[in-house]
């Protein structure tokens, strides 16, 4: 029974293309004044977001800091085709992101910073319903992917120029893949297969994204690390680079249904994992002069290895019904290339308490990202389209008091659209889709 093979090609040669993120799979802050600085403040920034972007700018915290993020990030979606689908609008689901931190200097060891945190690391989910599928019916189609890290981080002042980090991690990351669950059509001469509707469980993905760890998804735990660098060029002008090794993906223990009613078979539930996903090696380079007290400039620039991403091996095992396919195994080409992130920002310091050790007291700013598409148009999907380039971002922070503060950022990525035709997905040739996002994120801080 070949429809199987056909429905799981379908869903996982679109499915895992990233729409939740903004740099693809990547989101571009790990806290308000980073999402603020547009993923540029990778030397600037000094509250625990470090500890997921460079580790050596820990060293930037003067004492103990204990940061709480979190916002919604929400996209908007509209797909069109020639099966009668005319500017389609995907549900507009609020996805809830957060990350916590805490990073303290040693006393009986001044130049060394430790810290540990949780972070959301990035991932994608869109949810399209009632679309006309290829097949004569109306059905709906979904995908979420979320990755999230518990790491540790160590920073080591060198000389009072130059730091060093290391931030080992812990990862858990699920994945839930829908499409077309309630259409089962037989073969024909011009459907020679057949199809089957898929159902990978989306539990994980419900209640704003915050869904039961595994909870039937395929999921995997990862290991990974971040190691950095940063100098003190001059007293206005730091740089540093960071280096991100790659992480492969492994999804297991999931539960999928294939839909054969129409072979008299009816639902049939499977074992699900998806294999050859890989979150890529990354390079960061930045940089942030201050040419004057109030006034602050970034740049950070990323290389992001997603040509790694060539083939993603999919296996369907034990099938509750033994008439059903007892095994489906496919190896699907992605074929992603390599992208490119500029990050730039501006922030000024509005107000100042000059008795304070941090005398800025009131910061606001904006600032512009950019990173080109890494999903060729031959594998782009309706399902999940990472078509987005131009971002812009804003933000303030104020200090209640020198321990107490609260900062607020948030990013605007500019609706792009993209026509396509992609050949192994049912959508016809020059389909069209369009998205935009948004998140805000919120964070308060206390230095001791």
């Amino acid at each position: 029974m070949r429809p199987g093979i056909i429905i799981l090609s379908l869903i996982l040669l679109s499915d895992v293309h990233p729409a939740f993120a903004v740099n693809s799979l990547e989101l571009i802050g790990f806290s308000a004044e980073s999402l603020a600085l547009g993923g540029s403040g990778h030397v600037a920034i000094a509250d625990t977001s470090s500890i997921n972007t460079n580790p050596a700018a820990m060293s930037l915290i003067p004492g103990s800091r204990f940061d709480v993020t979190t916002g919604p990030l929400q996209i908007f979606q509209q797909h069109s085709d020639s099966f009668g689908n005319s500017n389609v609008e995907g549900r507009s689901n609020v996805t809830v992101l957060g990350d916590f931190g805490f990073v303290t200097r040693l006393s009986s060891i001044p130049r060394l910073i430790v810290g540990t945190g949780m972070f959301t690391q990035g991932g994608f989910g869109t949810d399209v319903r009632n679309l006309n599928t290829a097949f004569g019916t109306a059905d709906d189609t979904s995908s979420f992917l979320r990755y999230l890290k518990f790491a540790m981080g160590v920073s080591y002042e060198v000389t009072d120029k130059f730091s060093i980090g290391i931030a080992p991690s812990v990862g858990y990351t699920d994945i839930s893949l829908r499409l077309f669950p309630g259409t089962s059509v037989l073969p024909s001469p011009g459907l020679p297969n057949g199809f089957a509707g898929l159902d990978i469980r989306d539990r994980c993905a419900r209640n704003g994204g915050l869904g039961g760890l595994g909870d039937q998804c395929p999921s995997d735990v990862v290991f990974s690390v971040k190691i950095g660098a940063m100098y003190r060029a001059l007293p206005w002008l730091t740089v540093g680079a960071t280096y991100t090794p790659p992480t492969k993906f492994n999804y297991s223990n999931g539960q999928a249904t294939l839909n054969f009613s129409a072979f008299g078979l009816g639902l049939v539930n499977y074992d699900a994992r998806v294999s050859g996903i890989t979150w890529p090696q990354q390079v960061d380079v930045s940089m942030a002069a201050r040419p004057t007290d109030r006034l602050l400039v970034a740049i950070t620039t990323s290389w992001i290895n997603w040509s790694s991403i060539r083939n993603v091996d999919v296996t369907a095992t034990n099938p509750n019904n033994p008439l059903a396919p007892s095994q489906v195994t496919l190896s699907i080409p992605f074929n992603w290339k390599d992208q490119a992130v500029v990050a730039v920002g501006l922030s000024y310091a509005v107000l100042r308490e000059q008795s304070w050790k941090d005398p800025n007291r009131f910061v606001a700013g904006i600032r512009f990202n950019h990173g080109n598409n890494p999903i060729p148009k031959e594998t782009l999907s309706p399902l999940a389209p990472l078509i987005l380039e131009n971002h812009v971002t804003g933000g303030f922070g104020f200090r209640f008091t020198e321990k107490w503060s609260f900062d607020l950022g948030a990013i605007y990525a500019f609706k792009n659209s993209v026509t396509h035709t992609n050949p192994s997905l049912p959508f016809g040739p020059n389909s069209n889709d369009s998205i935009s996002a948004y998140y805000v994120y919120n964070t308060l801080s206390y230095r001791f």
